[in-house]
Parts: structure tokens; sequence; C-alpha cells
């Protein structure tokens, strides 16, 4: 780095001069290097507020003492956003695993028959513009279930992508492209069904993404979450499955089922990150709760 700085001559004894020259440059010198050095810091710079509620009601005709119900939270940290605090309507313990996944294990008590809770959890977020620097715990390269990277389809096809330039965008492109959008499916299908059939939905079009890159040697994972409006208000029609691929040392957004890649940044917000230990039974489900209930987000 170049410091450019003035050292005005005046016909003063060489002590003075040299004082007056350091007397400019140094000040230069001292904001440079804290500029420097904070080139790398981590920035979550955008504050928002998350919130969702859900209606829980006693489908039975008796009363229940006790009821479980658990819900995901936002991830704690990754290399685009930042859980700062939760609270919520109704009292509750928070769980992490190793992933950062955070569950919401509310107990409610005394919910008399046909009767209903409204239970609310609102999010302080900081979320990034750009993806920052964040380590993530596990094996991102390897085959595991609906994730088929051995499978001969996902071979022959990375084979073919490995020989472009800027691969990720390839990928994405690729499946945008050549993969029908069929709608909201129940069932996971995985990354070799949606290579074969050429069709799925967001977790199809992830999971093949993840395939792929895992086949290019780029690390990658899925992600369940939502894709959030301005209001920050969540709803069950935004929940979204989206991946992330490692590049240095930030994890970035690939959504191929609209084709981004690399974007999108302080509009999704993760709530699951997907692996071989803490996989859901269902990528489509974020909750859980007594068979004695019902629950539907509002």
């Amino acid at each position: 780095m170049k410091v450019f700085g003035v050292c005005v001559r005046i016909n003063f004894p060489m002590s003075l001069q040299v004082s007056i020259c350091a007397a400019i440059v140094l000040p230069l010198l001292i904001v440079s290097f804290l500029w420097a050095g904070n080139s790398d810091t981590i920035q979550y710079n955008t504050n928002k507020v998350v919130r969702y509620s859900f209606l829980v009601t006693n489908k039975t005709g008796s009363l229940i003492e006790q009821a479980q119900f658990s819900v995901f939270a936002p991830v704690a940290q990754n290399s685009y956003q930042k859980t700062q605090s939760i609270s919520a309507s109704h009292k509750y313990e928070v769980t992490q695993d190793g992933q950062g996944n955070q569950t919401l294990n509310f107990e409610l008590v005394d919910m008399a028959p046909f009767s209903s809770q409204v239970v609310s959890v609102t999010v302080q977020m900081a979320l990034a513009g750009t993806p920052q620097s964040y380590s993530a715990t596990g094996d991102f390269l390897e085959s595991e279930p609906n994730i088929e990277v051995d499978s001969p389809v996902v071979v022959e096809l990375a084979k073919e992508i490995r020989r472009n330039t800027n691969v990720p965008n390839q990928i994405s492109s690729w499946l945008y492209k050549n993969v029908v959008d069929i709608g909201y499916v129940a069932e996971d299908r995985g990354a070799r069904y949606a290579l074969l059939e050429k069709k799925g939905d967001c977790t199809e079009f992830s999971s093949a993404f993840v395939a792929l890159s895992r086949a290019v040697d780029i690390p990658a994972r899925m992600i369940g979450g939502f894709v959030i409006e301005d209001s920050g208000k969540l709803s069950s029609e935004s929940y979204h499955n989206w991946a992330e691929y490692k590049y240095a040392d930030r994890w970035k957004i690939a959504d191929p089922q609209k084709n981004i890649v690399d974007s999108g940044y302080g509009s999704y917000i993760a709530f699951y990150n997907f692996n071989k230990h803490s996989r859901v039974k269902s990528s489509h489900r974020f909750l859980s709760f007594d068979t004695r209930l019902s629950v539907q987000m509002l």
C-alpha cells in the first residue's frame, strides 16, 4: 500500500524540517494501518427483525396437561447471517447441534379440549450484504442420501461441467435450463432423480446442485429456510431449500431453481444446515409437535 504525504521544505533547521514531515506523514500511516487492519473484519451490517407464529390447536376432546411443540429458529451464524436474540410469546428452551441448527422447544400447559394458542417468535438478525469469512464443520464432498455424488448420471454431467470456467454458475445454469420445476412435492427424491427425470421442486434442484458441486471437488451443502420480504414476517409459502458452496473461506448462496448464484444476500434466512448426521426426515418440515395437536403457520 502506498501512502502519499507532503513534506514542506522551508529554510528551517534540519531537525525542525524532519519534525514537520513526520507530523504530516505519521497520521496518514496510522489511518492507513487501521484501514488495512479492518478490511477483513466480519460485517453483518444490516439489522432485520424476523417474525413468525403458529396456531396450535388441541384437536382432542380431552384436556392436555402438557403438550410438546418444537420449531427451528434461524441458524446461529453463517457467512451471511447472525442471530442476535430470540424472544417468544411462550417460555421455551433452545437446543443447538454441531451444525449451528437451533430448535425452540415449547411446553404448552393445560390446553382445554379443542382450544387453541398462538405461539409467536421474534428474532433479531444481523445480515451481511456479501458473504463473510466463516468455517463450517463437516465433510462436504461425500455422497449421502439424496446427494448421490457417485451416481453415474452425476459423474458424467460433472465431467462435462468441469471443463467450463465459473463452475458454480455453469451448474446452476444447466439445472435451471434442463430441470422442470413441478412445484411442491412432499417426498424428497434427490439429485439422481432430478438429473434422470429432469424434474423436481426446490429440494431436487438444491440436491442436484450440491451433488454436482461435490463431484467437481467444490464443498457444498443444502440449506432449508425462508426467503423473506421487507416486512420480515415469515409464511409457510416462503419456506425454501437452496444450496451453499464454499469458495475460499466463504460459503456462498446458490439457488438453481431461480438461477441465483452468489446473490440474494439479505433475503435468504437459513433455518437448517443439512448434513448426513442431522438431516431431517423431510426437507419441507421445520417443526415437530405432539400428535394430539394440529399446527398451522400464520
